[in-house]
């Protein structure tokens, strides 16, 4: 067996430790993923605490555990799975007592009937639809089993009773307390990505200006390949956001300005963009790699090509803006990488290129690019990026008739108190403040 310093082991105590306490302070800071996560704790200890209250003062349980246990668990990033976690809970606990009251009753607890439940109930508990929760089934037969309770009415009548209680409670709380709402992080998600996308279209077009060779190449690829692999991730934050809203009283209060399926279309599109950015890159990395024995465009062809690049990338910092003059310039640009490449394609029909190994080159760097420049011109009406352009939230007033009568009566108010209440100081208040007030006696 391997022997573990006692340096490594303190070393990594210290780093956990710091670690927690970088988090801590992140979630103190500012808002953040780190203050998202916390406030899921606590709220998780409170619903734990609150359901193990419910359980020995209402229901009277000897054995408070379920209760809190389910309100434990079923504290999650949106409502919409909290309330999940408690059905998928609550089922399994259901299936796993059935099962235990079935062999129970007509079979008996002995070796051979235990590894035939164990079994099937493993099985079951391994359903999908049961999520997490399934190894609840297996556990719910062990103990029912194992205790000689399968029969007890009472003890059934509780376990379920508890489990319903306390995923009630954990729903409650995570709707009533902060109700999660994830709108930062995948609004940070899209522009990250459209920027990685962007900016990669920028240093390929000043590389092949300014000279590149296979190790740049190989780069821009390497870089492609990570936005594709990016993609997923900011998926589930986009979907996650969404889902963030269903159910939630803040989102019903203020409803979130958000173009959830915009997003989405984005996220496609650029996933769509890199296939022919990455498939343009390896073509580059090919021809300046002596092994490949793919001859490159010439330097003029190439630098005019940049120009394609540069075109797109422009286009691409205007992607999904909902403006008349964002829309204009993103046409413009489409366009006019359009009318480059056209003339770049005529030049390759017209002249013959000095090395007749170089075709291939060329004709995979203008198919990459109509492919590009298509794929954008197709989606960038339908996609949304964030800007900041406005609050993410609509006001208070738009939602709640009272707000809105209340802001509109308070100047009214103040204008009727005006020639009721003396300014401060009196009539001792001094000159200064009588000029910048006029209308005050």
């Amino acid at each position: 067996m391997a022997r573990v310093e006692p340096d490594t082991g303190r070393r990594g105590v210290h780093a956990t430790l710091r670690g927690w306490s970088q988090s801590a302070q992140a979630a103190v800071r500012s808002p953040g993923p780190e203050r998202t996560d916390a406030l899921l704790l606590v709220k998780a200890a409170v619903a734990a605490v609150i359901a193990w209250q419910l359980a020995v003062r209402v229901l009277d349980s000897p054995a408070p555990f379920y209760a809190p246990l389910a309100a434990l668990l079923v504290v999650d990033r949106t409502i919409v799975r909290s309330l999940w976690l408690s059905v998928e809970r609550v089922v399994a606990v259901i299936v796993g007592m059935s099962m235990a009251w079935v062999v129970g009753t007509f079979v008996g607890v002995t070796w051979w009937s235990m590894v035939l439940v164990m079994l099937v109930a493993m099985l079951i508990g391994r359903w999908d639809r049961l999520g997490g929760h399934g190894i609840q089934v297996p556990t719910m037969v062990l103990l029912s089993l194992l205790t000689f309770q399968w029969d007890d009415v009472d003890f059934t009548y509780l376990t379920l009773v508890e489990t319903v209680v306390g995923g009630a409670v954990g729903v409650a709380v995570n709707a009533v307390v902060l109700a999660p709402m994830h709108l930062t992080a995948p609004r940070r998600a899209v522009v990250e990505l459209t920027e990685r996308v962007r900016g990669l279209l920028e240093d390929m077009a000043a590389g092949l200006r300014e000279g590149w060779d296979a190790g740049q190449a190989r780069d821009w690829h390497d870089r492609a390949t990570r936005i594709a692999e990016a993609v997923p991730d900011v998926l589930d934050a986009v979907r996650t956001g969404r889902e963030s809203t269903r159910f939630n009283l803040r989102h019903r209060l203020r409803p979130a300005r958000i173009d959830w399926d915009g997003y989405e279309r984005a996220v496609e599109t650029v996933r769509r963009m890199q296939w022919p950015v990455a498939g343009l890159a390896r073509t580059l990395s090919d021809a300046a790699d002596d092994a490949e024995h793919l001859p490159a465009p010439s330097p003029d062809w190439l630098t005019r090509y940049a120009q394609v690049l540069e075109h797109v990338g422009e286009a691409g910092s205007r992607f999904g803006v909902h403006r008349e003059d964002a829309e204009r310039e993103i046409v413009e640009h489409l366009d006019a990488a359009t009318a480059v490449l056209d003339e770049l394609a005529d030049h390759v029909r017209r002249t013959p290129p000095e090395d007749p190994e170089a075709w291939p080159a060329y004709g995979a760097l203008l198919v990459e690019a109509r492919r590009l420049v298509g794929e954008l011109r197709a989606d960038h009406a339908h996609a949304s990026v964030p800007t900041d352009s406005g609050p993410l939230r609509s006001p208070l007033a738009e939602a709640v008739p009272v707000v809105r009568q209340l802001q509109e009566q308070i100047p009214v108010a103040r204008e009727r108190l005006q020639p009721v209440v003396p300014p401060p100081g009196g009539a001792d208040a001094p000159d200064a403040d009588r000029e910048a007030s006029p209308d005050k006696p």
